[in-house]
């Protein structure tokens, strides 16, 4: 190679490496860019603020902020009323909406004033979107009548909505994230119950839970045991693509409707016993072909 050949090489090279730590300057200052501004972003609010909105009879809508303390819907005393001798009830008749907010505290719909229960009956909306929860959420015993929306949501610790009770035509926890034990046991869904991508890390429990309409868990994934003994389906239920890596269970659920489990990836082999199948089974592609033999099956109702 010449000298002038070598001249024009170097130069070519600085030119590159020059272009370079542009592109690279311009990168690493549009990321600091980005994470200044989705700090600076998110307001800070303490969940005062937000009951006092409901109590004013205002309805929360409420995005991209912290909220700081425990949201408690039952702190209130302005709607308590006896429900029966043994427990209380506050009635929620705002629209609750959260979008992009962070709870650094806990959120619960379930208390206890005067030593006695509190049930929290949301008269209107109830929706989280792409929210994250690093504390418990606890809507146990909580009723809805208006449209029910967890999507994308993140529960990072004990999430409970046990005897959780809707009756709106759909209720979405599609694409959420459950790192800690996620329980759903004895609730009642009048409309269709979409779980669609969510994803589990701990034990996931929907015993003796009752859906009117369909029941949505395509491509779900369980890292940990799966329980939904006792389930009643009234429509048709999908577990299309899902993942059980632990534990299966299916004792004595009843499924009224067509079920299906295509491509579902079973690490152990479910667990059927005494289940109601009163339609068709769709098990195409399933890894592990499931035990039928104990289950009771009719099918074409």
């Amino acid at each position: 190679m010449s000298f002038y050949s070598n001249i024009d090489y170097f130069c070519i090279q600085l030119l590159i490496n020059k272009n370079m730590r542009k592109i690279i300057l311009l990168a690493f200052t549009s990321f600091l860019c980005l994470s200044c501004t989705h700090a600076e972003d998110k307001q800070e609010i303490k969940a005062s603020e937000i009951l006092k909105t409901i109590k004013n009879g205002k309805h929360v809508q409420i995005t991209n902020k912290i909220i700081l303390d425990d949201l408690d819907f039952t702190s209130s005393d302005d709607n308590l009323m006896i429900l029966n001798a043994n427990s209380l009830q506050t009635e929620i008749k705002s629209n609750i909406f959260f979008s992009d907010c962070v709870f650094m505290g806990k959120v619960t719909a379930n208390g206890v004033k005067q030593s006695l229960p509190v049930q929290t009956v949301f008269k209107n909306n109830l929706v989280f979107l792409n929210c994250d929860f690093r504390g418990d959420v606890n809507f146990e015993n909580s009723v809805v009548f208006g449209a029910v929306n967890f999507s994308k949501s993140k529960f990072r610790k004990n999430t409970s909505f046990n005897n959780f009770s809707v009756w709106a035509k759909d209720s979405f926890f599609a694409e959420i994230t459950a790192e800690q034990a996620f329980n759903m046991n004895y609730a009642a869904f009048q409309g269709n119950l979409n779980f669609t991508d969510a994803s589990f890390a701990e034990r996931a429990i929907f015993q003796e839970t009752s859906i009117q309409g369909k029941l949505l868990f395509n491509n779900a994934t369980f890292a940990k045991n799966a329980i939904f003994d006792m389930i009643h389906v009234n429509n048709r239920a999908s577990f299309n693509y899902a993942k059980f890596e632990k534990q299966t269970g299916f004792m004595r659920a009843k499924f009224y409707d067509s079920v299906d489990f295509v491509n579902t990836t079973f690490a152990e082999e479910p667990n059927f016993e005494n289940a109601g199948f009163f339609d068709n089974i769709d098990t195409n592609g399933v890894n592990k072909a499931p035990d039928f033999s104990k289950t009771f099956f009719i099918k074409n109702k």
